[in-house]
C-alpha cells in the first residue's frame, strides 16, 4: 500500500479540527513563551500552521520531520512565510535517535495515529530523548476515552445537514475516526470503511457526504486509532511530566476525546 499521506492531495480542503484551530495556536503560543528562540525547535510532520508560528514567534533553528518529501513540499506551498529550515526526510522512528538532548520545543498535531500500537513506546521514549532538559513537548492525540459515535445515529444526524465543505469534514471525523467503525480492525482503513458504509447507506443526501469525505479523507489511507486510551496511555511519555491539558474547544467533532497535552522533560 502507498504512503498514506501520498493520497493527501487536497490538504486544502482539511479543516480543523483535523488541522489546528486557532484556538489550539493561541494556546502554544502561550505555553511557549518561555522558549529560547535560539535553541533548536522541532515539528512532527509538516504541519504549515505550526511552522509559521514557531517563525511569527522568533524562533530561527526549526527543524521540521517528515518522511513524505511530497506531502511536505505539497503543504510548504500553503504556508504563509518562506523562512529556512531545516527539513529531516524519514521515519521518526529512524531520525529522531539522531537528535538526542536537542530540542527546546517539539510540536505535534495527532501524530500518534501514524505510530503503529506496537511502536508507540519506543516513539515517545525518543521524544524524551531528542528534548533538552526543561524541553517542551506539545502534542495534541485522539484519545477515544470512552464509546464510540453509534453508526445509525451519524447517519441520521447527516441525512438532515447541509452538504458543505464544513460539515464533510465533520462527517470525516466522526464516522472514520470516531464511530463503530473502529471496531472492525481497532484501527483507521478508509478503504474498508468507504466499503462498509456504502454497503448499507441508501439516502441520497448521506452517500453525497460520503462522497465528499473522499476529499478530505481519502481512500487507502490507514491510521492507528481505534484502541481505547486507558489501553494506551501508560506507553505515552512516561519519561516526560504533563504540565498542561487543554480540552478539544466545544462544538469541534473531536470535543471530549481529543486532548492537547504539554510535557516536559524535567532530567
Amino acid at each position: 500500500m502507498a504512503d498514506t499521506w501520498d493520497m493527501m492531495q487536497d490538504w486544502n480542503l482539511v479543516l480543523p479540527p483535523s488541522r489546528p484551530s486557532a484556538a489550539q495556536l493561541s494556546q502554544i503560543v502561550e505555553t511557549i513563551r518561555g522558549v529560547d528562540r535560539s535553541n533548536a525547535v522541532a515539528v512532527l510532520g509538516s504541519t504549515p500552521e505550526f511552522r509559521d508560528l514557531l517563525y511569527e514567534c522568533g524562533f530561527t533553528n526549526i527543524h521540521v520531520l517528515d518522511r513524505n518529501e511530497t506531502f511536505h513540499n505539497a503543504v510548504s506551498a500553503m504556508r504563509v512565510y518562506k523562512n529556512s529550515e531545516t527539513f529531516i526526510k524519514g521515519d521518526w522512528l529512524e531520525t529522531l535517535p539522531g537528535f538526542r538532548n536537542t530540542f527546546a520545543l517539539i510540536l505535534s498535531d495527532l501524530t500518534s495515529g501514524n505510530i503503529s500500537y506496537d511502536n508507540r513506546a519506543a516513539f515517545y521514549n525518543l521524544i524524551a530523548q531528542s528534548l533538552r532538559v526543561e524541553g517542551l513537548f506539545n502534542d495534541r492525540v485522539l484519545t477515544h476515552p470512552g464509546l464510540n459515535l453509534s453508526i445509525d445515529e451519524l447517519l441520521t444526524k447527516y441525512e438532515r445537514l447541509p452538504l458543505n465543505l464544513l460539515y464533510a469534514n465533520y462527517f470525516s471525523c466522526e464516522m472514520l475516526f470516531c464511530s463503530d467503525l473502529l471496531e472492525i480492525n481497532k484501527m483507521v482503513d478508509s478503504s474498508v470503511f468507504y466499503t462498509a458504509l456504502m454497503e448499507r447507506v441508501k439516502n441520497p443526501r448521506v452517500l453525497a457526504f460520503i462522497n465528499y469525505a473522499h476529499k478530505i479523507t481519502p481512500p487507502g489511507c490507514q491510521w492507528w486509532y481505534g484502541r481505547k486510551w486507558h489501553a494506551l496511555e501508560k506507553d505515552y511519555c512516561p519519561n516526560l511530566v504533563r504540565i498542561f491539558t487543554h480540552d478539544e474547544e466545544s462544538g469541534s467533532p473531536y470535543f471530549g476525546r481529543a486532548q492537547q497535552f504539554t510535557l516536559i522533560r524535567r532530567n
